[in-house]
């Protein structure tokens, strides 16, 4: 069975040796995928020789790229609402120099993805909101320099074969997030723009009526997914966005993948989880690996 998981399942390493060895218990756990998730915040830039080393890593291992998650650029711009400022790469910009640079650090991303041979990358896009609120005419101004960005992109991505997957997230309200993809999936083929679907985030926002509100409306356009589940908001300790291995009964796990069947997405599924701390690195692996299998079997 083909099976993906994220690479930071413990936690994003630096040292080699840590980023060896969880490699190598996520194929010994049996996936047969990995979804590269680390530096997918910041402005890192791979050197050419380091992407030749993970992907000398996965052969030695015998694992295949599904995905990998691109950064967005130096800061959470917009996390809380709000234009904090400017930082030095952010493909949102209003700022040339930094917005053109925030396009030259996707653009290692999809250079990575290239030598990997996988052919999706994950990207955020945080919705100043509040400042939409405070200043009407900023959404537009936003949305041009998002699009300057995305029109740079798509010849360079279209060439390499890798499609930029924008992920749903808990930051803004839905009924933006909706418009937002509403509107950029208008304007650009699906060749090059997609939808990451992840499922703990779209609980945080809608609810159990994510499957209807957001899952089926963009079924064609979902070409990554992130697959976790959680309590909610305020239900369990600490974050709500928990990455809990999928299982959870209140958790509408049948209706998704029932809408899955019928998306554009195709195999591997990709489990984002985070492994609680004083629990064994190989049986949270094995309990993540039986839980793939279960959604595999609610696809029929």
């Amino acid at each position: 069975m083909e099976l993906a998981i994220s690479t930071d399942f413990e936690r994003e390493y630096v040292r080699i040796e840590d980023i060896k060895r969880s490699l190598e218990q996520i194929a010994a756990a049996g996936f047969t995928h990995m979804h590269w998730c680390y530096e997918w915040d910041g402005d890192y830039i791979y050197a050419v020789s380091e992407m030749e080393q993970i992907r000398d890593w996965m052969v030695g291992y015998g694992l295949q790229p599904k995905s990998l998650h691109a950064s967005k650029g130096s800061n959470k711009r917009g996390e809380d609402g709000c234009v904090n400022g400017h930082y030095r790469k952010d493909y949102t910009s209003e700022l040339e120099p930094n917005r053109i640079a925030g396009v030259e650090l996707i653009k290692n991303r999809v250079d990575l993805a290239h030598m990997l041979g996988t052919t999706e990358i994950v990207l955020h896009m945080y919705l100043p909101y509040e400042e939409f609120t405070k200043r009407p005419e900023y959404k537009e101004i936003f949305y041009r320099q998002v699009c300057r960005s995305l029109d740079e992109l798509m010849p360079y991505c279209l060439e390499r074969q890798v499609r930029i997957c924008l992920e749903n997230l808990y930051e803004a309200p839905g009924e933006l997030q909706i418009e937002q993809f509403s509107r950029l999936f208008a304007r650009y083929p699906a060749d090059f723009l997609g939808l990451c679907l992840d499922t703990g985030h779209a609980n945080l926002v809608w609810g159990r009526d994510f499957v209807e509100k957001l899952v089926r409306p963009f079924k064609d356009r979902i070409y990554s997914v992130h697959f976790h589940d959680n309590k909610g908001w305020g239900q369990e300790p600490g974050c709500g966005d928990a990455h809990r291995i999928p299982g959870d009964p209140d958790f509408p796990w049948q209706e998704l993948m029932e809408v899955m069947k019928e998306s554009a997405y195709e195999a591997p599924l990709v489990l984002e989880v985070m492994k609680p701390e004083k629990e064994e690195a190989a049986v949270f692996l094995r309990q993540a690996y039986e839980a793939g299998q279960w959604l595999y079997a609610l696809m029929g």
